[in-house]
């Protein structure tokens, strides 16, 4: 074989397996969570985007580096958007620091649907590109279940607030410290890891926390009481770093983008069949369920929404806080 044909073969070998490995290239994305892997909420993102994900070997690849355990919940905000990480599962009221507009995604009433369409995801992308350097990829949970407040000791109840917690110090995030504060309550920051601890020494009487993942924490061995009426949606968002999103081809951020839509859809019929079997092995352990009724559920509701509008329309520019207001609620 002449130099000039030995030269064009190897050529087209080498084209060849360029062409081949650009054809199973795909854009690879690392990611932490805010809870732990066991969380309820954790394992409906892993079974629902990020195994069925990579097991499909499309446009894009997702690497697990891990949850609080290596990152604390409230700097991975913070790691997200320098580009430490690139993709971020967890309750977004511990970015509040960064981001005021996650003040509000949990006081939602609208079908987040409806919410994709009505403009508010629109203004929900523009505040978290501005503040963290994300884009939403996912809203998930919605109609999944609700918060309630959990007490060691049994509730006092209170006509104008609906729950009386003077004297109480309360785990707590800053999500929840406006409502908190209204009821009378001292609200403490403390990380889910350390709840256990902080009841069993007495530090805290009690705690808000949506519906599932509670039973696997121990936390019933202590509270012994869930009063309601429920409340909220959660606040857990799955976002990307906007300028790891931005440098992928359209193919890729079009691929992630329908992965984190058809997540939002799939994960409210499997989150509400694992609260409801956290449900069952918390009210078995003997914790009893206090909705309140009549007035004192009224004031109840009351101040755990307009505590919560009210603080934020303090912190928040007006044109977020008014535009979500419009958008978010029904």
């Amino acid at each position: 074989m002449s130099n000039l044909k030995m030269s064009s073969f190897a050529a087209g070998i080498a084209a060849a397996a360029m062409l081949a490995g650009s054809a199973v290239e795909a854009a690879k994305l690392t990611v932490m969570t805010s809870l732990h892997r066991d969380h309820d909420q954790v394992v409906a993102y892993f079974d629902l985007m990020h195994k069925p994900m990579n097991k499909a070997k499309g446009a894009v690849v997702l690497h697990y580096k891990g949850g609080p355990e290596v990152t604390p919940n409230r700097k991975q905000g913070a790691a997200l958007k320098r580009g430490v990480i690139d993709l971020k599962f967890g309750p977004s009221g511990y970015d509040i620091g960064l981001n005021p507009c996650a003040r509000l995604v949990a006081l939602s009433t609208q079908p987040q649907a409806v919410i994709r369409k009505n403009g508010g995801w629109d203004v929900m992308q523009r505040c978290w590109g501005e503040r963290m350097n994300a884009r939403i990829l996912a809203h998930p949970f919605y109609n999944s279940g609700n918060f309630h407040v959990y007490l060691i000791d049994p509730p006092n109840k209170s006509k104008k607030t609906g729950l009386n917690l003077k004297g109480f110090k309360m785990r707590s995030t800053a999500l929840y410290h406006p409502f908190f504060k209204a009821m009378g309550a001292t609200p403490i920051n403390i990380s889910p890891g350390d709840v256990y601890t902080s009841l069993e020494r007495g530090l805290v009487k009690g705690l808000a926390w949506p519906e599932g993942g509670i039973f696997r924490y121990g936390w019933t061995k202590y509270i012994k009481y869930r009063i309601g009426p429920g409340f909220w949606r959660s606040s857990t968002m799955a976002i990307v770093n906007l300028d790891a999103y931005n440098k992928m081809t359209k193919k890729e951020r079009d691929y992630l983008d329908a992965w984190g839509e058809k997540f939002e859809v799939a994960s409210t019929p499997y989150m509400r069949a694992l609260a409801d079997k956290d449900n069952a092995k918390v009210f078995g352990a003997g914790v009893k369920v206090i909705d309140l009724q009549g007035e004192y559920g009224k004031a109840f509701t009351k101040t755990v929404m307009g505590a919560t509008w009210d603080n934020a329309e303090k912190k928040m520019p007006a044109n977020y806080y008014k535009e979500l207001k419009k958008y978010l609620l029904k």
